[in-house]
């Protein structure tokens, strides 16, 4: 575990304590959606496509119908 020490306007800091967010775990939730989410956000700024090392391991395309 790290400790990691956070200055917040009182305000803030109080209303978010009222809610319970300032539970450790209710953090860690917090910063893991958050990384999950800018994650996909930067997966579909770039066009939502994945490098593969190895051709011959990425499944094969699938053809368009006519």
């Amino acid at each position: 575990m790290t400790t990691i020490e956070l200055r917040l306007p009182r305000e803030l800091a109080e209303e978010a304590a009222e809610l319970g967010l300032l539970n450790p775990q209710v953090v860690a939730d917090l910063l893991r959606d958050e990384i999950r989410r800018r994650t996909f956000a930067d997966l579909l700024a770039h066009g939502g496509l994945a490098v593969v090392d190895d051709p011959e391991s990425a499944p094969p395309r699938r053809r368009k119908s006519q």
